[in-house]
């Protein structure tokens, strides 16, 4: 069923997205295209630094060879943010040369993958200056460094981007921020060289670094030519294609932007492009040529058609050898007024060692090194909302309204109303004509889970409550079940990346479906909703939305998204996670914007889904208490850590009949 819907959903967006791409008509539609493409990259990467910092750019030495040198490079892209790079450049130098950015791929080694450094010496028997850099958590910048294991704490590589691309998604930035400003400050490197031309600088990258390619060339004027390879096709085919991608690479709401790969590149023309494509490659050839075919019109609207170029080669994935010839050939052609004849001869490939631009081996070991998570930190405790608990009814009118519509905004919940070939099963436990109540359960575990019946059902039906135990989607009996698709990734994780795409966040989609579903099978005026695990916090954010849930109990709960930034390994559920939600609210907020109705905590969670000592939850969630406090109905919040599952029956059978 979520396989289904979200796909139709992409296929809906994406045919609103090709009718509008096929009504450009005119040069002032891609004028006003481009200026919608930057304005949307810059909202979803989240806010770029405001202040180029001193480089503070060191030469670490030279590799000499007869027709080329190799620089070790080292700069901060922002005040102790070391990126350590190669640069490539002819042994001779006359004049002022263009120059080639080149972010790599997702290869562990970074800069020193040997497709890189071929290409890097390619550029340079052939004029060119080409700087090859670590992207983040590769090579030598590898971000959650453990010097006493001597390796990262997470793994290097898409592990490092996974787990500090979802902490990004909390501040409402996307780790493609980081890599951009990156890319950006390597353009200032460049430009205080005497050896650069800065009206001829290009960029080019294969796979993660045909991405960046793709995404920073759109955005940056002073980029003259672009090369993304083994990247183009289009959002909807890489789903269809089951690519899960990293999160660098999943922009949240490109798709209800409307913003995909032909755009991208449509708004880089008129410059010169040219995309590489393997025709075995995981990513569809057969969309990488229609997007190209479909950019090649956008072009033909400035006359620029003959700036493009698609080069095929029948390979695998990656940027072989007749694709650098063919890159560099292509940027001859356009940076250069000098024809040759590109031929890739061979190279001495040095071991990562000798390229390195650290004594270590990681600018971790650095004194006063930042990284990704201190940068996270910092910028969380500028953007936390300035708030004061609310200390009369008037003021916490106020803030309950603010919290309502920060809720709606983060989780985009929309209409409630249900969605076309959304199903929510349920389970109906009747307690008779004199129930005390209704209550509806979601678990994340799912309505038929032994424990959840046991431990959560049962003790609310005996406290004489009337249950309807729910699966929202992709839980319980809504769980991805696709034998026929062989995948070495969670579902859950997939279709949460999906949701970021469309703007619509996995945890909003089941708010809805929670109170959707309870406004048609609950019929009393007044509800008690539970939520367990990942649940409570489904749970909670529809309590803090719908007056109508009197009563809400959360059992195994996420204490509070702050421990998610603090601990970049956390166990919890991406599901979980809300683009920018730290900038917004924390759960406590929607506890207490729940007051003055009836709240039970039971064992709330830390990050590691350990359950939270009481003196630490109790502070966590002072400021809950202090709002019923203020409210003047204190007993109306309870909570209690490190219950038996025998005293959790207890205390919520007590706590339903009072």
């Amino acid at each position: 069923m979520l396989w289904d819907y979200t796909l139709e959903y992409i296929r809906l967006l994406d045919q609103r997205r090709v009718e509008r791409f096929q009504a450009l008509h005119s040069a002032e539609d891609l004028v006003k295209l481009r200026e919608t493409v930057r304005s949307r990259l810059a909202e979803m990467w989240g806010p770029l630094p405001a202040e180029r910092t001193p480089l503070n750019a060191r030469n670490l030495g030279t590799i000499a060879r007869d027709d080329y040198v190799i620089e070790r490079i080292l700069f901060e892209s922002r005040p102790k943010f070391f990126v350590t790079a190669n640069l490539y450049r002819p042994n001779q130098v006359e004049g002022r040369l263009p120059a080639i950015l080149f972010p790599p791929g997702h290869a562990d080694e970074g800069k020193a993958y040997e497709p890189y450094q071929r290409f890097g010496i390619l550029g340079a028997r052939h004029g060119f200056v080409v700087l090859v850099w670590d992207p983040i958590g590769q090579g030598e910048r590898l971000q959650l460094w453990d010097p006493a294991r001597k390796a990262s704490l997470a793994g290097p590589g898409t592990a490092e981007h996974r787990v500090l691309g979802h902490q990004c998604y909390l501040l409402g930035l996307n780790l493609m921020q980081y890599r951009v400003w990156d890319a950006s400050r390597a353009i200032d490197y460049l430009e205080t060289r005497a050896d650069v031309d800065s009206e001829r600088i290009a960029m080019a990258g294969s796979s993660g670094g045909g991405m960046e390619t793709l995404q920073f060339a759109a955005f940056e004027p002073r980029i003259k030519a672009a090369i993304p390879v083994s990247a183009v096709a289009t959002f909807r085919a890489k789903t269809e294609a089951l690519l899960i991608a990293d999160p660098e690479q999943v922009l949240y709401g490109t798709l209800r932007y409307g913003i995909d790969h032909p755009e991208l590149m449509a708004a880089f023309s008129p410059r010169p492009l040219m995309v590489g494509a393997p025709t075995r490659d995981y990513i569809p050839i057969d969309s990488a040529r229609s997007t190209f075919n479909a950019v090649v019109q956008a072009y033909s609207l400035l006359d620029a058609a003959g700036k493009l170029r698609f080069a095929e080669t029948d390979d695998q994935h990656g940027m072989n050898r007749q694709l650098r010839e063919a890159a560099i050939d292509w940027l001859l052609r356009w940076l250069t007024d000098k024809s040759r004849a590109v031929h890739e001869a061979p190279a001495e490939i040095l071991p990562e060692q000798e390229l390195r631009c650290t004594a270590t081996g990681q600018v971790a070991d650095t004194p006063g090194a930042a990284s990704i998570a201190t940068w996270n930190r910092a910028y969380a405790n500028q953007m936390a909302p300035g708030r004061s608990v609310p200390n009369e009814s008037s003021e916490f009118e106020i803030y309950k309204s603010q919290v309502v519509h920060r809720v709606r905004d983060v989780t985009r919940i929309g209409e409630l109303r249900a969605e076309v070939g959304v199903i929510v099963p349920d389970r109906v436990f009747e307690v008779g004509a004199f129930a005390r109540g209704e209550a509806l359960v979601v678990a994340e575990q799912g309505m038929n889970d032994p424990r959840v019946r046991r431990e959560v059902i049962d003790p609310i039906v005996a406290a004489g409550y009337q249950v309807v135990a729910i699966d929202v989607r992709g839980w319980g009996e809504t769980t991805p079940q696709l034998p026929d698709f062989d995948v070495r990734f969670d579902w859950e994780d997939f279709f949460a990346y999906r949701g970021l795409e469309i703007g619509r966040p996995l945890l909003g989609q089941r708010v809805k479906d929670l109170l959707t579903t309870a406004s048609k099978r609950l019929r009393n005026r007044e509800w008690l909703v539970v939520g367990v695990g990942a649940g409570a916090l489904v749970a909670a954010h529809a309590a803090a939305l719908e007056p109508r849930i009197s009563q809400l109990i959360t059992i195994d709960g996420l204490l509070a998204y702050r421990l998610l930034l603090d601990d970049p390994l956390t166990r919890q559920p991406f599901s979980s996670f809300l683009p920018g939600v730290l900038g917004a609210y924390d759960v406590r907020d929607l506890y207490a914007a729940v007051a003055p109705r009836r709240v039970l905590l039971i064992n709330p969670q830390d990050s590691q889904r350990q359950t939270v000592q009481p003196v630490a939850a109790r502070q966590e969630l002072d400021w809950v208490n202090q709002v019923y406090e203020n409210l003047g109905v204190t007993d109306n919040f309870a909570l209690h850590s490190e219950l038996s599952a025998r005293k959790m029956r207890e205390v919520m059978m007590g706590w339903l009949a009072g």
